[in-house]
């Protein structure tokens, strides 16, 4: 048993952290792992997991919450939903060509009875490679959409609409299926953004993850009515229905899952940027890489590492009248549970975390 920090580690922090984003200062939106201000168990921290509470007046006590790396699992989808834009863009290459053979079909336009034969084969393997493409994706999203989700439980977020068990419960209920996810991620989304955790940061639109939901839902909505349209050669044989109405709807239906793939191209790649970007988050979360300029809100100008500029008389910018110098907008002097006499300034009469310890807690405590 070592009694101090591997190399490489920064104090309060994993090996190779990265500073605190607020110039090293501990903030409650960034859990500082391997650097609890009170109540460490005996023998240290286990590693893979992030500290919760523990600032008096301001959380309850401090307890582990288990981290799970993201990163591979994030390699594979994004990887994986490579295949699958690929083959989606062979599917589309097939329905068009066969719909484009409806077409000559019902305008009386000869052509040879071996390139039906080869369009019924071209589409038949594309869907085929689809189906094993999607299946082996949507086993790999769904552990890394839960583990994503189960991962916000470890810092402070906003919060969730749903718990964590709908991550992988939703896509199995139908029609429900096209609501749960997304609600899912946008907790996700929300929980994991980093910039809500400093003060006055602004949140990141949605703009990327709602794209990514409609996208994908339109593709599946269109996919399943390219197969509603359909006529069935039995009905022709029977007399349900001609073979003009067969021919039409064969064409429809092929240029709509035609359609349906290019949007499920569309939609692969706007799920890699957002599997990627809610990786990077959780790991600026952990102090795993660096965080950026925070964005603020409207009117708060910057003014330090991470907080606003104090206006005239050291006062920030929404300050109740009375509040001592450097307070946060919105605070009154002793305003926070457990205020004491003589707190520094800022902290609305509560004193700020401890500093990180000089040497961290042992990481290969077992």
């Amino acid at each position: 048993m070592h009694s101090g920090p591997p190399p490489g580690a920064q104090p309060g922090g994993y090996p190779g952290a990265q500073p605190g984003p607020y110039g090293g200062m501990p903030h409650a939106g960034f859990p500082q792992p391997g650097m609890p201000p009170a109540g460490m168990p005996p023998g240290g921290m286990p590693p893979g997991g992030a500290w919760q509470g523990g600032v008096p007046g301001y959380a309850p006590p401090m307890q582990w919450t288990p981290v799970q790396p993201l990163r591979g699992l994030a390699t594979a989808v994004s990887i994986l939903l490579g295949v699958v834009a690929a083959i989606d863009v062979l599917s589309a290459i097939a329905f068009f060509r066969r719909a484009s053979l409806f077409g000559d079909l019902r305008d009386g336009r000869l052509f040879a009875f071996s390139e039906a034969d080869d369009a019924d084969d071209l589409v038949e393997a594309s869907l085929g490679l689809l189906g094993f493409g999607a299946l082996a994706t949507a086993i790999v999203f769904m552990i890394w959409f839960h583990r994503a989700r189960s991962n916000t439980e470890a810092w402070y977020a906003p919060q969730a609409t749903m718990s964590k068990g709908w991550a992988i419960g939703g896509w199995f209920i139908p029609l429900a299926n096209y609501v749960i996810p997304m609600i899912v991620a946008n907790d996700t989304w929300k929980r994991s953004d980093p910039q809500p955790a400093g003060p006055m940061g602004r949140p990141a639109s949605k703009a990327l993850l709602w794209a990514w939901w409609i996208v994908f839902g339109l593709s599946g909505i269109l996919f399943s009515i390219s197969f509603g349209v359909r006529e069935t050669k039995e009905d022709v044989e029977d007399g349900e229905v001609s073979y003009l109405d067969y021919i039409d709807g064969g064409e429809t239906g092929d240029n709509l899952a035609g359609v349906s793939s290019l949007l499920r191209i569309a939609a692969a790649v706007l799920a890699i940027l957002v599997v990627q970007k809610i990786t990077k988050w959780q790991s600026q979360r952990l102090g795993l890489e660096p965080v950026g300029p925070i964005a603020y809100a409207p009117g708060m100008p910057p003014g330090g590492p991470g907080f606003p500029a104090p206006q005239p008389g050291g006062l920030y910018p929404g300050s109740h009248p009375g509040s001592q110098p450097g307070h946060y907008p919105g605070s009154q002097p002793g305003s926070q549970p457990g205020a004491q006499p003589g707190a520094q300034p800022g902290w609305g009469g509560q004193q700020p975390p401890p500093a990180p310890p000089t040497q961290g807690p042992d990481l290969h405590k077992h």
